[in-house]
């Protein structure tokens, strides 16, 4: 989950950064490449990363458009999208979790959390824990 995860990242990232070098067929192959990673999860998980995808593109026709802006792809984001660019990477680290719970994931969970709603998210992993069961 962690390394899914980073490569939506990595999408952003890119589609901010060289907008350029995506079209259609790249987001396909760019979704290709990780089918097997994504045959193994629910539909759930799959409609998320494929909400992260459509986000991606909405990245790259924005900067597409602009061909200066801030050096920080993490800014980009924000600029772009605001908060909203970042609810698919939490919504799969919530899913993650409830699937897969590990505290590293829960770690990575905590920092989209605070990325997507502007606050800490107020639990500890122990106590996430008790409130999932």
């Amino acid at each position: 989950m962690l390394a899914l995860l980073s490569e939506i990242d990595e999408l952003y990232e890119s589609v901010t950064l060289e907008p350029g070098s995506w079209d259609d067929a790249a987001f396909a192959e760019w979704v290709e490449a990780r089918a097997d990673g994504i045959a193994g999860l629910d539909r759930e998980a799959v409609k998320i990363i494929h909400r992260a995808v459509r986000r991606s593109q909405r990245l790259q026709r924005y900067w597409l458009s602009r061909p200066k802006g801030p050096r920080d792809w993490r800014v980009r984001v924000d600029e772009a999208l605001g908060s909203a660019g970042w609810r698919p990477g939490l919504d799969l680290a919530e899913w993650g979790m409830r699937t897969y719970p590990d505290p590293e994931l829960f770690d990575e969970l905590g920092r989209r959390f605070r990325a997507t709603n502007f606050r800490p998210l107020g639990v500890t992993y122990q106590e996430w824990l008790a409130a999932e069961d």
